[in-house]
């Protein structure tokens, strides 16, 4: 199987550079054989230039700062003036961890019962160990107390740099924690590293955020169009064509049931692929 397919929760990704390249179909339903997923999703004719319901969001230039308006420019400086915000130097993430998993701790305790994670401490640790061997890990210190109230875990790509994890617990969003983050990470990779652009991934189905507009309103990011596709192993194709009319029940049903929220999300996923026409 291509090496480009990531796996996650029972679903192939495709980890290439989108705005590079694209599996056929053919492979695609190779790769759910090979591997038993239930389903490949991915994206093509990225960055058409006519809105879609899929989409990267992404920011694919540097923007000064007196680029930004008066009221982008001042939840910005807001947020450089209350946050010290900085990347890990190699081999020093031993120093940081409680103050990481604090922060993970308080901010999806923000999150909605249905896909809520559940944080255990040693295995938090033992998985930020092995993300800071090859992925960037930022600090957001906030000046006024010294203590870590906000972190950013990167991953470089070809070319570009995805935004893995920003996570800020909600009663520290006043600080504009956020944005001097945000702020720093694009002077640091677009300016300082010249990548071709920051994404934040695809339109997200599953969380109940609105972060990516976030990010396009205060922080000039934007959506990059495109198509979404998706094939199915044979006994997900028929689940999902056997449930697809009762999608309105189902939803009614994932309020109070988490597997079944699930299922709800891939009836989205299908109703936007179907969208497209063929």
């Amino acid at each position: 199987m291509d090496k480009r397919w990531k796996k996650y929760q029972g679903a192939l990704l495709w980890n290439g550079n989108p705005a590079k390249e694209a599996p056929t179909e053919a492979e695609a339903q190779e790769a759910v054989k090979e591997s038993g997923a239930m389903f490949a999703r991915w994206t093509s004719e990225w960055d058409c230039g006519t809105p879609t319901e899929w989409w990267w969001c992404i920011k694919d230039a540097f923007t000064p700062l007196k680029d930004f308006s008066a009221k982008q420019r001042y939840r910005i400086n807001k947020g450089l003036k209350n946050c010290d915000v900085r990347r890990l130097p190699s081999g020093s993430i031993a120093d940081y961890v409680e103050g990481i998993y604090q922060v993970a701790e308080e901010a999806f305790a923000d999150y909605p019962a249905a896909y809520r994670p559940t944080l255990h401490k040693a295995e938090f640790e033992k998985w930020l160990s092995a993300v800071a061997q090859n992925q960037d890990i930022w600090l957001c210190i906030e000046k006024a107390t010294g203590k870590t109230i906000g972190y950013a875990i990167c991953e470089m790509a070809d070319g570009f740099v995805k935004l893995q994890q920003v996570k800020v617990p909600t009663k520290k969003l006043g600080t504009e924690a956020n944005a001097a983050i945000v702020y720093r990470l694009q002077e640091y990779y677009l300016q300082e590293r010249h990548l071709d652009y920051i994404c934040d991934g695809e339109r997200n189905i599953k969380h109940q955020t609105q972060y990516q507009d976030y990010l396009v309103r205060v922080l000039k990011f934007r959506y990059a169009y495109c198509r979404l596709n998706i094939v199915y192993s044979h006994k997900m194709r028929f689940a999902v064509n056997l449930l697809y009319p009762f999608m309105g029940g189902v939803c009614l049903l994932s309020k109070v049931n988490a597997f079944l929220y699930n299922v709800y999300c891939v009836l989205r996923m299908e109703k936007i692929r179907r969208s497209f026409k063929f």
